[in-house]
């Protein structure tokens, strides 16, 4: 199953540079864990959209709580669940071409 996941700033740009990175770090153990399919910031800035993958919910809900801009309520979360029914062949290579491997 999918989960996705968007992350709206609740706070100001400044403190959410400070847990850039540390965010950048839990995003990384994410992908090495296969639960993190992409991820990125929100073209208008207001925040991130993170793609899951994972069995149920509840995994999705414990592994933001690690989160640092969850920890420190930078963000607020919004969490989609769906259960593809079709898909297409290539998507990373046609539609994340830009996207860094992790």
């Amino acid at each position: 199953m999918l989960h996705a996941v968007t992350l709206t700033y609740l706070s100001q740009e400044e403190d959410i540079a400070i847990h850039l990175d540390a965010h950048k770090k839990w995003l990384i153990r994410g992908f090495n864990e296969g639960k993190v399919i992409f991820a990125g910031p929100l073209t208008d800035g207001t925040g991130g959209y993170i793609l899951f993958y994972s069995d149920n919910e509840d995994s999705v809900h414990h592994f933001l709580k690690d989160d640092p801009f969850v920890e420190y309520s930078l963000v607020g979360v919004s969490l989609i669940s769906i259960e593809p029914a079709l898909s297409s062949k290539g998507f990373a290579e046609k539609w994340a071409e830009k996207a860094k491997i992790i």
